[in-house]
């Protein structure tokens, strides 16, 4: 386990990162992020901040369940989370979300949200116009059933769409330390 150095005269996304470091949950965080990035964003290292950003323990979303440990943002959206929850069992969980554009994980998958829905009891979906929300857990019926749809093409398609409507709302809550993980 890695030990922080002193943190009281960093800014506050850092002292964030500093804390997250210590999570047991932070090899995985680092590699989710860096998949998620890498199958997603477009020219990633240049688009950095100023259309897509990760936010390291965001106070959105709290709740007596747990909290988020990383949020990844592009234009004016959240489009994707990962979070621990303690609420499940005595053991720490981690769970998450991914959002993508509908159209494009129907034509992935060959079937319509309802149908995905159904073959994929363990997960968690809701549709909001144009937009699906994918939450997933650490059980393994919940992560085989994630990893087999594929959900990469669409939430490129939606990051993409994202990103050529301007600027990202979260830029200035931005931890560069996280995004170094998703652009090694």
């Amino acid at each position: 386990m890695r030990t922080p150095e002193s943190g009281t005269d960093l800014p506050l996304r850092d002292t964030r990162y500093r804390e997250l470091e210590l999570y047991p949950e932070f090899d995985f965080v680092t590699a989710w992020l860096r998949d998620y990035v890498r199958s997603t964003i477009d020219n990633a290292r240049i688009s950095e901040r100023e259309y897509w950003s990760v936010v390291c323990l965001p106070s959105v979303g709290a709740s007596d369940e747990g909290h988020r440990m990383i949020s990844v943002h592009a234009g004016d959206q959240e489009i994707a989370c990962l979070y621990v929850d303690t609420s499940v069992r005595e053991d720490r969980q981690v769970g998450g979300f991914v959002t993508v554009d509908t159209r494009v994980l129907e034509q992935s998958c060959g079937a319509d949200i309802d149908r995905i829905t159904e073959s994929s009891p363990a997960l968690s979906v809701h549709r909001s116009g144009d937009q699906v929300s994918i939450g997933w857990s650490e059980t393994p019926a919940s992560r085989e059933q994630f990893d087999a749809l594929p959900w990469r093409p669409a939430a490129h398609e939606l990051v993409r769409r994202l990103m050529q409507n301007g600027r990202n709302y979260w830029a200035d809550a931005h931890c560069p330390q996280l995004a170094m993980f998703a652009l090694e």
